[in-house]
């Protein structure tokens, strides 16, 4: 009895959701239906019968026309049997979900759907169709005068100046022909309602007109170009050219009368260019033979100022050489003079000897450039080259000489460097041994008289190496440099045992009123003693602090004072 009291509740609760959930799908399905209504009721309302009725004050014949009745049957047709239809369908669709028939309910929803959208976009691309056609008139009956004007310009612009165009008139005859007959179809696709041909049709011809208007204008200049002003200056080129080799340039590696030839043969291709009113390549073509021409008398005018400047520059080139060679002299002078006295270094030499293999070798070169000049065996801006290049070698070539020199000179300067710095240090030496003399202590550890031994010894070489002919100054150098090192170390290490042994006399003395204090600082000071009677001046300073930190903390401070009062 409980099971089918549960059975019968869940069947209840399953009705009744299943009644909730049709009621709501309904209800979504007569929102969609109403929505759909509304787009339909203003796609009737749309105003196309004003739109088709624009058509009607153009010409009504030929393709306007047909255009005309066609947006009118597909608008009858949208009315009077497309929309009553989706009508009936909105309708069944609300029966379909008023007996629950959903899914065929929303299967006809999406039909409906899809067929208002084929609507709307038939309709929009109607409208702008129509607004094509109508803009397309409206623009070619304000365009046309003036075009037509532009033709009448131009007819007699041609008339007044048909001289001046030369063998290009047939072409622009025939041009303007062309365009005559254009305007005529204008006229008679108008006449026959075909407005959109039409505009296409003007639209070209203003493009031509154009065209044609800037060519009329450049025809006759680039004729004179092609026939008279470039043939001439191009004859006056081979004249110049012609004139030159016969005083002696030499031209020949410029290549001048190929690139002549090949300026006439374009000059022909320019011609006919013209002659089919390919105006643009025939203007390419001699724009490129004047900018070429002209390069061509740079050229020329470049070879003369060259051969100026190598006449004028010649004498500068060979004071060059000459000022070298007897800076070379001055050094192979200097050398034989140094080498009395020094040892001079293998590179040394042998930079010497590449810097006079450099000097033969730029006189071999100035000749060659005085030779190719005097006898005009090349362009001579390939020898100003040459010459330039020359210049800076011998540029260089003057400044290594130069700093041999200066380094030959050096080495007595080195050599005084030296000698004043080898009586510096036996001056350090000496004030060395002076100190240790005036401390009166009872004697210097073994380790420092070697050191000082062992430094006088270096200082006795450097001074020997010094008085030996040849000088070879890199020794000296070293051996100086040496020595310095070590006397200087020395003195430090001297000096600074002087004082610490002084501090630790000092200190013992004055610890020696603490003997009494007890047996441990009496040894303790005897130790120091005893180390500061070896020799061990450090040892002998630590001693004594330690003896008597107990009772003197401050000791070397104290000490110290009482030295410097």
């Amino acid at each position: 009895m409980d099971i089918l009291v549960i059975i019968i509740s869940i069947l209840l609760v399953l009705i009744t959701v299943g009644t909730a959930v049709g009621i709501f799908i309904r209800r979504t399905i007569h929102k969609s239906v109403d929505e759909l209504d509304e787009r339909k009721t203003s796609l009737l309302n749309r105003n196309m019968s004003d739109e088709i009725a624009k058509v009607k004050k153009l010409r009504m014949s030929g393709e306007t026309e047909q255009k005309f009745e066609a947006w009118r049957k597909d608008w009858d047709e949208i009315i009077e049997s497309i929309l009553p239809s989706i009508e009936e369908q909105l309708i069944d669709i609300e029966e379909l979900a008023g007996k629950y028939r959903i899914r065929k309910a929303k299967e006809q929803l999406s039909w409906v759907e899809n067929r208002l959208i084929t609507v709307e976009q038939q309709l929009d691309i109607m409208v702008e169709d129509i607004d094509r056609l109508v803009s397309a008139e409206q623009k070619n009956r304000a365009e046309i005068s003036s075009i037509k004007e532009m033709y009448q310009e131009l007819s007699s612009e041609l008339l007044k100046r048909r001289g001046s165009y030369g063998e290009v008139i047939r072409e622009l005859d025939n041009e303007m022909q062309e365009n005559k007959e254009a305007l005529t179809s204008f006229e008679e696709s108008t006449e026959n309602g075909s407005y959109l041909q039409a505009r296409k049709q003007l639209i070209e011809i203003k493009e031509r007109l154009t065209t044609l208007n800037e060519q009329m204008d450049r025809i006759p200049f680039l004729l004179v170009q092609a026939r008279t002003t470039l043939p001439g200056e191009l004859r006056n080129l081979q004249i110049g050219i012609k004139q030159m080799e016969d005083d002696g340039y030499h031209l020949g590696s410029f290549s001048f009368d190929t690139k002549i030839d090949h300026f006439q043969s374009e000059l022909e291709r320019a011609g006919a260019a013209l002659k089919e009113l390919k105006v643009t390549e025939a203007n390419t073509i001699l724009e490129t033979i004047q900018q070429e021409t002209e390069q061509m008398y740079e050229t020329l005018e470049d070879e003369v100022s060259f051969k100026n400047k190598l006449q004028s520059k010649l004498p500068v080139l060979r004071e060059k050489v000459a000022d070298a060679s007897d800076q070379m002299q001055k050094l192979l002078h200097e050398t034989t003079h140094v080498q009395k006295s020094y040892l001079i270094a293998k590179e040394e030499t042998q930079l010497q000897t590449a810097l006079q293999k450099d000097l033969r070798q730029s006189q071999s070169q100035l000749n060659v450039i005085v030779d190719v000049t005097e006898n005009q065996k090349q362009t001579f801006s390939s020898i100003y080259e040459m010459a330039e290049k020359w210049l800076e070698q011998m540029e260089s070539l003057s400044n290594g000489i130069k700093e041999s020199i200066e380094r030959l000179q050096r080495l007595r300067k080195e050599e005084i460097k030296a000698q004043e710095k080898v009586n510096q240090l036996r001056e350090v030496l000496l004030e060395t041994k002076r100190i240790v003399y005036k401390s009166n202590l009872p004697g210097v550890p073994v380790s420092h008289l070697e050191s000082l031994d062992q430094a006088e010894g270096k200082l006795t070489e450097a001074k020997e190496a010094l008085s030996q002919l040849p000088l070879e100054m890199n020794e000296v150098e070293d051996l100086v440099s040496e020595a310095g090192t070590e006397i200087e170390e020395n003195a430090k290490e001297i000096t600074q045992m002087v004082e610490t042994a002084k501090l630790a006399e000092h200190s013992i003395q004055y610890s020696n009123r603490f003997r009494g204090q007890s047996e441990t600082v009496r040894e303790a000071l005897n130790e120091a003693e005893e180390a500061f009677l070896r020799y061990e001046y450090d040892l002998a300073l630590d001693l004594v602090q330690k003896a008597v930190s107990k009772y003197e903390p401050d000791l070397i401070n104290k000490v110290t004072r009482h030295m410097s009062a």
